[in-house]
């Protein structure tokens, strides 16, 4: 074990020797005797100026080293940009026994800069390149960045360490109004050019107003491999590890937590161009993935960048934000959702194209063009599969009516009471969206597919066309609302083309009262910013055409028999009639004046009726007062009715009044008193018609029996007028025979 103890021996010899030059350096080496060179070193180094009040001293721990206090710094010849109460720079040991200081770490403490931004841009901390003073404009003395930039040199760099403790840094920008400031200690081990730097850093930032005011305070962790190329003058970071929480009034939730991790960070400062690769962020429960590409970066920047987010819950996320979801009909919805999109872009414009969304059962695909100046857009989304009644408040009961008479649910006379249209955020649109979804439900709806391309610029908006698919038949309507001036405007020119209507108002109202193919056109206007207001001054007109159809729960051929029994006082078989009213047409001319709604030339025909009708509904108290006038028509009358031919083409009134959100059926009766002077008209009518029969007949025989004298007396007439006519012959040939005699005399 001889040299187990001269080892011993050896060490303990080595030990002394290192710490009897230790006690030589510190009792007989005046590290003041550095000053200049280390302001040299600086200079050369790092093109730094070194401001040293204090006395330069040495420390023993952790490693060999000198301290200085009290020292500034400035950017080659500038003035001095930051200051530290102490600064403790590591050395090797041997050079010193030869006069020579070299440097292998640096641990600044305490570091205290003030960085500003005036108004005009111009920073506190810009480094004049040198020769610069001429007042020449050639350009062989151009001052531009990329000149700078060139004719600066990064020193070669050679530490172990360089640590900067508890350093406080202030940022004023009087161009924003922003004041940052931040308390961090950053730790570089390894520095060297072209090789990795392993980095950690910590920080406490509180960003503000200038006054201190609106202030949010952050806490970072960060973490990196970091290298410097001198040659080419650019930067990388690898393996980046970024952890933050973020506290703050303004906040929706306070702290907000993040993770950050980004697997390579690059920046050519020449080239001007940045990439992104490996992009890893996780917050609120959500998990970011991406790459991004950024060129020109300092003068002209464009950017391409792919971003996903995996499946999470929006619904989570809101309320980790503290928003407060209204309540919806199913409470499953909004669990799970993801994105997808690639965008591309510059200062001017940015393309995000595609755009793929998924939420709960439903699938967007979306491209979208944003110009920034002027602000204007090109949007287009195709989907599929959205139930839009999942998101809406659960169906409740009806609400009461509200007292007055108006028939207007309370909680619609309070939504009235508000804005529908954000009229500023109207003015400031200016673009285009076109929509194409398949597969839509809304308000129970059920819509095979909606189109809509609508335009927005200068205080309209315009919708040419909006189509919808649904229940074998096709609704279009073109639209326009124009919000510059004081009150909003809107025009709408609907029109409809064989829509069932019996399914689409039992899936929308629950209401079972027609059926049929149902044409409609027409031409709508209307203005205001209220319920109450749009309703009111709705004017136009409509034309309705439904064909093959029937009036449900309600038979007009009952109500006719049942009001001509009450008008005989005879008794009828109401159980004998069928439930429904059928049709074969039904035309519906709507007149539309301040939303009172006229239909002068209803009509509506089937094998056995004819009906016509006219009255008032008027929208705004939700009310009718209506008048049908009922015909049996036809040789095919109800054979359980208790007349029939008999009343054959009597139009009987049938008067609808009351609100019409209650059961139709109950609203609708027979005006008896109508029934008995219908009826009694026919009869007068029959009995006038008897009497004429009688009459033309009197008159038919006077005149016959007068024709027979007329005949008579002609004829009697005619024989004395043939007797004297003899007569008067047989005169006349008496005279000339007497006067030829004479003359026969006479010669």
């Amino acid at each position: 074990m001889v040299w187990v103890k001269r080892l011993g021996l050896l060490l303990v010899a080595l030990i002394a020797l290192i710490i009897a030059a230790v006690i030589y350096v510190v009792v007989f080496v005046d590290p003041n005797q550095f000053k200049g060179e280390l302001q040299k070193l600086a200079k050369e180094k790092a093109n730094v100026t070194l401001r040293m009040d204090g006395d330069i001293g040495w420390s023993i721990y952790p490693r060999i080293g000198l301290s200085l206090e009290n020292f500034g710094i400035a950017l080659a010849n500038d003035p001095e940009l930051m200051s530290f109460s102490k600064a403790e720079f590591g050395v090797q040991l041997m050079p010193l026994f030869q006069q020579r200081i070299e440097v292998d770490s640096v641990r600044l403490e305490n570091l205290t800069a003030n960085l500003k931004v005036d108004k005009d841009g111009n920073p506190n901390w810009q480094v004049e390149a040198a020769g610069n003073a001429s007042s020449e404009s050639s350009p062989a003395n151009d001052t531009s960045t990329e000149s700078a930039s060139k004719s600066f040199t990064i020193p070669d760099i050679a530490l172990d360490e360089l640590a900067l403790v508890n350093a406080h840094v202030i940022y004023e920008d009087e161009r924003t109004g922003m004041r940052s400031d931040v308390v961090s200690n950053v730790t570089f081990t390894n520095v060297r050019l072209d090789e990795a730097w392993p980095m950690k850093m910590d920080a406490a930032v509180t960003q503000s107003n200038l006054d201190g005011s609106n202030a949010m305070t952050a806490n970072v962790d960060f973490a990196a491999d970091f290298t410097l190329f001198a040659e080419r003058q650019s930067v990388s970071f690898a393996n980046v590890e970024l952890n933050t929480r973020v506290a703050g009034d303004s906040l929706p939730a306070s702290p907000l937590k993040a993770t950050l991790n980004v697997a390579q960070l690059d920046f050519d400062l020449p080239q001007e161009n940045a990439s992104l690769e490996g992009l890893k962020i996780n917050t609120l429960g959500m998990d970011i993935t991406g790459q991004v590409n950024a060129y020109q970066v300092l003068s002209a920047p464009e950017f391409d960048a792919v971003l996903d987010i995996a499946e999470f819950s929006p619904k989570s996320v809101l309320s980790q934000l503290n928003i407060e979801l209204p309540e919806m009909a199913d409470d499953n919805v909004l669990e799970k959702a993801s994105v997808s999109i690639t965008a591309q872009g510059s200062t001017d414009s940015i393309k995000a194209q595609p755009i793929s969304i998924n939420v709960d059962d439903t699938t967007i695909e979306a491209n979208a063009l944003l110009n920034l100046s002027p602000l204007n857009w090109d949007i287009a989304i195709a989907g599929s599969n959205l139930d839009v009644d999942r998101y809406l408040p659960p169906v409740k009961e009806a609400e009461a009516v509200s007292e007055g008479g108006t028939g207007m649910p309370a909680s619609q006379g309070a939504a009235s009471e508000q804005d529908l249209i954000p009229v500023e955020l109207v003015r400031s649109l200016n673009g285009h969206v076109g929509i194409a979804f398949d597969d839509v439900k809304v308000k129970n709806l059920q819509l095979d597919k909606i189109e809509l391309d609508t335009t927005q610029t200068n205080g309209k908006v315009r919708i040419s066309p909006a189509q919808v698919h649904l229940y074998d038949g096709v609704a279009q309507l073109n639209a326009q609302l124009d919000v510059t001036g004081k009150t909003p405007e809107m025009t709408v020119t609907p029109s409809i083309e064989s829509v069932e209507i019996l399914p689409l108002l039992k899936d929308f109202m629950a209401l079972e009262k027609i059926r049929g193919a149902t044409n409609l056109a027409g031409d709508l206007s209307t203005r205001g910013n209220r319920i109450e207001d749009l309703i009111s001054n709705l004017n136009g007109d409509l034309l309705v055409n439904i064909t093959d159809g029937a009036l449900l729960g309600t038979n007009y051929t009952k109500m006719v028999c049942k009001g001509i029994a009450l008008a005989r006082t005879e008794t009828l078989n109401e159980s004998a009639f069928q439930a429904d009213t059928p049709f074969e047409t039904m035309r519906i001319p709507a007149k539309i004046v301040n939303g009172e709604v006229s239909t002068p030339g209803l009509r509506m025909q089937s094998l056995t009726l004819g009906v016509t009708g006219d009255g008032v509904i008027s929208l705004p108290t939700n009310s009718l007062n209506y008048e049908t006038r009922v015909a049996l028509v036809g040789s095919k009358l109800d054979g359980s009715c208790a007349v029939n031919q008999d009343v054959a083409n009597i139009e009987f009134p049938i008067v609808c009044k009351g609100n019409f959100m209650d059961d139709a059926a109950s609203l609708c009766r027979p005006d008896v008193k109508g029934f008995i002077s219908a009826i009694a008209g026919k009869e007068i009518a029959e009995a006038k018609a008897a009497a004429k029969v009688k009459l033309d007949a009197e008159k038919a025989r006077a005149q016959e029996k007068l024709d027979a004298e007329k005949a008579r007396a002609k004829e009697k007439l005619d024989a004395e007028k043939a007797r004297l006519d003899e007569k008067k012959d047989e005169a006349k040939q008496e005279l000339e025979d007497k006067l030829k005699s004479k003359l026969k005399d006479l010669f």
